[in-house]
């Protein structure tokens, strides 16, 4: 019987919460309107005066028309007494401060807990974080492109034969080639592809001429669409394309008041 007691007891020890301390107030900003925002609440690990191990984490407290409510293991009777780091966050505020919460059956305010404040900006004598500090970000650093000596703002970028970055030389009309260079768009071995929409080939339309002329040699040739009185005209059957020159299959010559019109792409 005293086995199951111990057993019990033993139960009921381990499973116990840690005493908490219950922590409301509501939060006003200097203009008297009601706090609207979020705390923040981070620790590090402690025991608690009922030996309970509490482990350091973070917990987020939405504060809603001013109001805060939140419950803590109190720090100030602990093993080793600790406290809360609370930074508050809204949309147009942002700070911290330091609590130290005592045990406590009534509900305390946060003037009761709180022991220090301070604004979020770096200690005066905060030390910079080297890059190799930092695992893995020189590694990062080296394969991305630099600045080069030609780096503009507001320029095109293109890439130098050290591999890092330049701002496009040229006129601002200029078009950029795929080697870099720049120049009149059209030139410098670029391609430049013309569309030509329902041009009229030359010829006469008189029932017996059969061959039609077009300004350009549609390229490629398969770009050509031929119409005759709006029908589309099939190449090959209707007619045969070479060069600039379409030809009307026999029997197909256009006839006086037919209306032919072509359209196509040209360039090199």
């Amino acid at each position: 019987m005293r086995r199951i007691l111990f057993a019990m007891l033993l139960t009921i020890n381990v499973s116990a919460q840690p005493p908490l301390t219950l922590i409301q107030d509501t939060l006003y900003q200097a203009d008297g309107t009601k706090f609207q925002g979020m705390a923040t609440i981070s620790w590090s690990s402690f025991q608690a005066s009922d030996m309970s191990n509490i482990a350091g984490s973070v917990t987020r407290v939405p504060i809603v028309n001013g109001v805060l409510r939140v419950k803590l293991v109190p720090t100030t009777n602990a093993v080793v007494p600790g406290s809360y780091s609370v930074l508050y966050n809204s949309s147009k505020v942002q700070f911290g401060e330091t609590w130290a919460v005592p045990p406590s059956t009534a509900q305390l305010r946060v003037k009761d807990v709180r022991v220090s404040t301070s604004p979020l900006v770096p200690p005066a004598n905060s030390s910079s974080i080297q890059i190799s500090d930092v695992a893995g970000l020189q590694n990062e650093l080296q394969v991305r492109p630099a600045e080069g000596a030609g780096f503009t703002t507001s320029r095109a970028a293109v890439i130098n034969a050290l591999g890092a970055i330049d701002g496009a030389a040229g006129n601002p009309g200029d078009c950029v080639h795929v080697d870099g260079t720049t120049g009149s768009c059209g030139s410098g071995g670029s391609v430049s592809v013309q569309f030509v929409d329902l041009e009229t080939p030359g010829g006469t339309v008189d029932g017996t001429n059969q061959t039609f002329t077009l300004s350009h040699a549609p390229n490629p040739a398969a770009s050509l669409m031929l119409f005759r009185n709006g029908l589309l005209m099939r190449v090959g059957m209707d007619f045969t394309l070479a060069t600039q020159a379409i030809t009307f299959a026999s029997g197909q010559a256009p006839q006086p008041g037919d209306t032919l019109q072509c359209s196509y792409r040209s360039g090199p």
